[in-house]
């Protein structure tokens, strides 16, 4: 996991499973209600239209906690190989929102997932930068890049799909 620009999340994940078995984990509803989100959240798809202008609207339960929002906006699918979606904190009707933690935290994400094929399985390939971003909001960003946050974060929700590929 690394970005040659701080402004920019990077992470390479190599699957041991055919680019069209990952496409589905990713491109239908009740797969990624099992593996996308933190570790330890339940995950539950309150609307999933997967074509581009569609939202990924989801809430995200933690035990003794209160429940959070968020969704995507497809922006791009071309299947099998690249997903392009706004990612951002919700609110339970699929508005926008802030981030729970941070006024700071950037509204919104763009994020672009490339799979290719390998003689082992598929490459599945990363990219978040904020998108229209302030220079606080940016700074934010960076400061989760360099703490290795957003790569903990994404590490374990990227275990979590390996899991649900291997049938856990």
């Amino acid at each position: 996991m690394a970005a040659s620009n701080a402004r920019v999340f990077e992470v390479t994940r190599q699957l041991q499973h055919p680019r069209a078995t990952v496409w589905k984990a990713w491109s239908e509803r009740d797969r990624m209600e099992k593996w996308w989100g933190p570790k330890g959240c339940k995950v539950r798809a309150l609307r999933f239209e997967f074509r581009p202008g569609g939202f990924f609207h989801y809430s995200m339960e933690t035990p003794g906690a209160s429940p959070m929002w968020g969704r995507f906006n497809f922006l791009e699918i071309s299947a099998p190989a690249r997903i392009v979606w706004l990612n951002s904190f919700a609110n339970q009707d699929c508005g926008m929102a802030r981030a729970p933690f941070s006024d700071k935290c950037p509204l919104e994400i763009l994020n672009v997932v490339t799979f290719s094929d390998t003689a082992e399985g598929t490459t599945q390939f990363l990219r978040a930068e904020p998108f229209g971003a302030s220079e606080d909001e940016m700074k934010f960003f960076e400061d989760l890049c360099s703490s290795g946050n957003l790569a903990q974060g994404f590490g374990g929700t990227f275990d979590q799909l390996t899991d649900h590929l291997n049938g856990a």
